[in-house]
């Protein structure tokens, strides 16, 4: 495991690559309308995690859309996330995230739907009225009561998140016991999941590569296979197609879920299922996207790539 890490935290030292021709470059879209709209992680960087949410319910044929914060969450369990959090002192779910470690924690965890425990908006009751407001400023807001817990009682508790499994009285019992924020949201994810949870028939196995001159033959092989492909790129190329540099600090991960081959510049371009919401207006003004999904060439995705992470049978 620290391999791996270590390998995509140096440079790589690969200058170009094989490209696909037209014929290994066919129109292909993956049926991913399962799935639902394309996910908002909003202020917070869980694109790792909605990314394996995304993988683990097409992977394995879930009708329930899978909890993002609960793989989130799961992820401070794995090794690596003590690891992080012991160098970055968190003290919450973590902010970044490895996808394969989230998608190994996940099989392993078992599942928990999005409505017990929701990934965009959470449910604020103040004085019996409530509100959704958006996960990452409910986080926020958590935090500051969590600094008043010791002087709260159910009657001066001036609001709570409301949850399938998780009333007043257990969000306050939550708050009280737990002597470290971080625990304070693992305890909340087991509650809001505790009577939802749902083991995976089986556990795959979990494939990175890193970037490599035969990088897209490797990727279209998967999806010739019908499997969606993670993959960790410099979120700098959705602003400005013309990046070529990656950095650590902007390392973002997606899931390609389909291909086609561009006549015009006669490359082959690959569909991006991004976490940035169904709006477009955020990128860059040569990119096409479908309701928050979006089209990258070759080049440009070789150019800021790190790594890919798919799902496979141990056999294969």
């Amino acid at each position: 495991m620290k391999k791996w890490i270590l390998c995509l935290l140096l440079p790589s030292i690969v200058y170009g690559y094989s490209a696909s021709d037209k014929s290994s470059c066919t129109d292909l879209n993956l049926d991913t309308a399962s799935l639902g709209k394309v996910r908002n992680q909003g202020k917070i960087s869980w694109c790792y995690a909605f990314t394996a949410a995304d993988m683990l319910q097409y992977t394995f044929g879930i009708s329930d859309k899978i909890s993002a914060a609960d793989i989130a969450t799961n992820y401070n369990n794995s090794s690596v996330g003590k690891i992080m959090d012991l160098f970055l002192d968190y003290g919450q779910p973590h902010e970044t995230g490895f996808n394969k470690v989230a998608l190994i924690q996940g099989m392993k965890s078992g599942h928990c739907s999005e409505s017990s425990f929701p990934s965009e908006e959470w449910i604020k009751v103040t004085s019996g009225q409530e509100e959704k407001i958006l996960m990452p400023q409910a986080i926020e807001e958590i935090k500051k009561l969590y600094q008043l817990r010791k002087n709260l009682t159910l009657s001066n508790l001036p609001f709570y998140f409301k949850f399938k499994n998780v009333d007043k009285k257990t969000f306050l019992s939550i708050l009280q016991t737990k002597n470290k924020i971080k625990h304070f949201f693992t305890e909340l994810r087991n509650k809001a999941c505790e009577s939802d949870r749902v083991e995976f028939d089986k556990r795959l196995k979990v494939k990175m590569v890193f970037r490599n001159k035969n990088i897209f033959r490797r990727i279209n092989s998967q999806l010739d296979s019908g499997r969606i492909v993670g993959i960790d790129y410099d979120s700098r190329v959705l602003l400005n197609t013309q990046n070529q540099t990656r950095k650590i600090s902007e390392l973002h991960t997606s899931s390609i879920i389909g291909r086609r081959w561009n006549s015009e510049k006669n490359s082959c371009e690959f569909l991006l299922r991004n976490s940035w919401g169904e709006k477009c207006q955020r990128y860059d003004q040569s990119i096409e996207c479908q309701e928050g999904n979006v089209w990258l060439g070759e080049s440009s995705l070789f150019k800021n790539m790190t790594s890919i992470v798919y799902i496979k049978s141990k056999g294969l």
